[in-house]
């Protein structure tokens, strides 16, 4: 493998490995993360003409929901239903034809429940029994201890009551919602109110300016540390001290050895190129940030500057983990700033970020890519244009393809991926190139041939919280 001026002093390997990479206090476990406003915001009695708007506004903003559907239109809606799941909300129960519980027999409550949940899983694949994500809300909120056993699931009213049904204003909605939520909260409001729709929007960017992070039910209690239970009712779920990352991010890190990209993880530690965080754990599906893959490929390379000196980025002072790498990276041209004096050291490196940087990396190393036609993406005219032509070369060197016909070029990388990318350039067929007589080159780091497919990436990450690299 090339090398660059190959100047790693034991001064500069106890600046990159001997901090830590991200200052100031932690929690007791990158998988804790403390101070996070939560609030779960639900929709009941859709679906309906309203839902398509109403997810659009949602997916614009980041935000997840919960939504709580009757039978009534479900089969005309079956789609928004679909795309509901498809796009990471939790689909529920609110009974088939909206009957006051406490006034129906033991047979009609079943059937109300069953014959909503029977819909669900024919219209989504998903299945709701038990402590399943078919949680029911009763119509009215009218329950008793009756319904509550009757129920076979978890039972989920509100702690923030709208009232858009009754007052059908977007401005009421706004200013009402915003002013009475709290963390942990479960916001009432309803699909089928048209000021609803127009309103979201306007009361999405207020929660998120709040600090609020909107999430479903299921992730909200995961993320307070709550196991819900069947037939046991819940109004929210205030903060006791339990804060875990998103529910995408975690992993046991005592099975990691289970982990898809576990071989390449393991390679990755074993020569140096990433590391654990201080408290053992790679975090593998936590984002991987620039900072960590310019350093793991730097480290890969064996390329550092002939010595430390400014970037000329102003999140990159000259003490920074990744500040040698940078500057190779910069000198190289294998990776610039996101902007003229910025590299988003701690911003989520996107697919066509990561793409950008293996096809600058393997023309570096003197490869030579074919030709290779991003029309083959469904989803190419989502691609950059300064990143075009890297995704084709990228592409047509197979260093980083898409999967199911797209490249998703804005969905965020994750340390697992990175690991497996590192372990797939370490064994790469790259050309000959002549090297420097007085730089030693690089030995054959393995000859494990099992290099690991890339999976698809979660969304909605975490970014602020990675502490390895």
């Amino acid at each position: 493998m090339k090398t660059w001026r190959k100047r790693l002093a034991a001064g500069l390997l106890t600046l990159v490995l001997g901090v830590s990479l991200v200052p100031g206090a932690f929690a007791a476990s990158a998988y804790d993360c403390p101070g996070q406003k939560l609030a779960a915001l639900t929709f009941d009695d859709g679906p309906g003409r309203y839902s398509a708007a109403i997810l659009d506004t949602l997916k614009a903003h980041g935000a997840k929901a919960t939504f709580f559907m009757n039978g009534y239109n479900i089969w005309i809606y079956a789609s928004q239903v679909q795309r509901m799941v498809a796009e990471g909300h939790q689909v529920a129960n609110h009974t088939y034809n909206h009957p006051d519980l406490v006034q129906s027999s033991d047979a009609l409550v079943r059937q109300e429940v069953d014959s909503l949940a029977q819909a669900l899983t024919q219209i989504t694949g998903l299945k709701g029994t038990g402590n399943t994500s078919f949680y029911l809300r009763p119509p009215f909120g009218s329950r008793n201890q009756r319904v509550l056993s009757l129920a076979g699931t978890p039972v989920v009213c509100w702690s923030v009551d709208s009232s858009d049904w009754k007052y059908r204003d977007a401005n009421h909605l706004v200013s009402y919602v915003s002013s009475q939520t709290r963390d942990g909260d479960i916001i009432l409001v309803h699909e089928t109110v048209p000021s609803t729709a127009q309103g979201l929007d306007r009361l999405l960017t207020q929660l998120q300016s709040q600090g609020f992070e909107l999430v479903t039910v299921e992730e909200l209690f995961w993320r307070r540390g709550i196991t819900p239970q069947a037939g046991k009712l819940y109004f929210s779920a205030q903060n006791t001290g339990v804060n875990r990352c998103a529910k995408a991010l975690y992993f046991d890190e005592s099975k990691l050895d289970t982990h898809w990209a576990y071989p390449a993880i393991s390679f990755a530690l074993e020569q140096g190129f990433m590391s654990k965080n201080q408290y053992g754990e790679f975090t593998p599906n936590f984002p991987l940030t620039r900072g960590m893959f310019v350093t793991a490929l730097g480290r890969l390379a064996g390329g550092t500057a002939e010595e430390v000196v400014p970037s000329g980025f102003t999140d990159i002072p000259i003490d920074h983990y990744a500040a040698p790498y940078v500057t190779w990276a910069k000198e190289t041209g294998i990776m610039n700033g996101v902007s003229a004096d910025t590299f988003g050291v701690n911003s989520p490196l996107t697919r066509q970020q990561m793409a950008a940087a293996l096809a600058r990396y393997a023309r570096y190393q003197g490869a030579q890519p074919g030709a290779f036609d991003l029309n083959t993406y469904s989803d190419s005219a989502s691609i950059a244009a300064w990143a075009r032509e890297d995704v084709a070369d990228c592409s047509a060197l197979g260093l980083l393809n898409g999967s199911d016909g797209a490249f998703r070029p804005e969905e965020t990388t994750t340390r697992a991926m990175g690991a497996a990318i590192l372990q797939r350039l370490a064994r790469y067929p790259w050309p000959e190139i002549p090297t420097d007589p007085d730089v030693p080159t690089d030995p054959d780091v393995s000859t494990d041939p099992n290099i690991p497919s890339v999976p698809e990436t979660p969304t909605d990450p975490d970014t602020t919280r990675p502490q390895n690299t």
